[in-house]
């Protein structure tokens, strides 16, 4: 979109039904980012009506992924800025938007940083992730790689790059300069290519297998212990809060969600599988989700339709792949399903929204 094109809130935003598990976003970084795009002129008022949030809200509400994504977007073509996503993370200081970023720098050493990251990454971002930790170091043959296990669906290329950008931002407050050596990213080469490389210091490929950083294997055991062990203590003990809270607003239907998503593309996500991950009996299961008023079948079909249309919209797969990714048989069982719902075929479909 071009600066003279008119603002629609609804023209950034995924068209798709509400599903149980929402991915989100804690309220503290989206106003975060509310205030640096004020900084360089987007109109902070309207960006917060869009996030459905006061100047002053609780950091720690939630703020739904895709919402924040559409205002994230609106505030780079207000800005003019289409890094606006990677600077806001290199130039703001993780401490000042969430509890976690107190907590890293409080502890012991960076493994240690690393292991409270993914202990409260939830607090942050509210996501589906592939296994179960969000970020897992792998020793290979060229290095020690940091990966992120985010799962991008529907593709959320800004959050990829700042989410890179503020870790190695975030290592460089704690007094680390040489942390990372080199940067992959799953989405092709676009216009904030050289911004990202410039604020990471490192080369980035595209279009690669994953979201990672090549990192310093000898700065792992790097002490850090910013604040008192004591201090340390009351941050963990006020996280660990704030997610016994946030757990506490799963659903089932929910849970299922958020099980079905790491599986989804390999087409073998049965009730059976999820019961036993979640601790249910299948006959179990199926009594707990009817007693929320749906059913394991309504919530893999609502799943894949709900992520057909982030992948369709975002026109970057082909519907061969897509039928993949949600795991079709093949692109007929995908194109039937997907009319079944929308009463037209996904190609077509793909056609209009980009008309529109």
């Amino acid at each position: 979109m071009t600066a003279a094109t008119k603002f629609s809130p609804a023209a950034f935003m995924v068209p798709s039904r509400q599903s149980p598990f929402r991915q989100t976003i804690a309220a503290g970084m989206a106003l975060g980012l509310v205030d640096h795009a004020a900084r360089h002129g987007a109109d902070r008022a309207a960006l917060l009506a869009m996030l459905g949030l006061a100047a002053g809200s609780d950091p720690n509400r939630r703020v739904p992924l895709d919402l924040y994504a559409a205002t994230l977007r609106e505030a780079a073509r207000q800005c003019g800025r289409p890094a606006l996503a990677i600077e806001f993370s290199a130039s703001s200081d993780f401490a000042d938007l969430s509890i976690v970023g107190l907590i890293g720098p409080a502890a012991p050493t960076m493994r240690e940083a690393l292991a409270q990251l993914n202990r409260y990454s939830r607090l942050i971002t509210d996501i589906a992730i592939a296994g179960t930790a969000r970020f897992t170091l792998h020793e290979e043959a060229d290095g020690l790689w940091l990966v992120d296990n985010r799962i991008d669906v529907p593709p959320f290329p800004e959050l990829s790059e700042s989410t890179l950008t503020r870790m190695v931002a975030g290592v460089r407050r704690m007094g680390v300069r040489d942390y990372a050596s080199a940067a992959q990213l799953c989405h092709t080469r676009g216009e904030t290519a050289g911004a990202l490389e410039q604020a990471l210091g490192v080369p980035v490929s595209f279009g690669a297998a994953r979201n990672a950083l090549r990192v310093n294997a000898a700065v792992q055991d790097h002490r850090l212990a910013q604040y008192p062990r004591y201090a340390f203590a009351l941050f963990c003990a006020h996280a660990d809060q704030l997610l016994d809270d946030l757990e506490a607003r799963d659903s089932v239907a929910g849970s299922v969600e958020r099980a079905l998503l790491p599986i989804l593309h390999n087409g073998s996500a049965s009730a059976a599988t999820i019961a036993r991950q979640l601790g249910y009996s299948e006959q179990g299961l199926y009594r707990a989700l009817k007693a929320e008023g749906t059913s394991f079948e309504a919530l893999l079909a609502g799943l894949r339709h709900r992520f057909a249309l982030g992948y369709l919209e975002a026109g970057r797969a082909s519907l061969a792949e897509i039928a993949y990714l949600l795991g079709y048989s093949d692109v007929s069982a995908f194109a039937r399903a997907f009319k079944r719902r929308e009463g037209i075929a996904p190609g077509q479909w793909r056609r209009q929204s980009q008309q529109g």
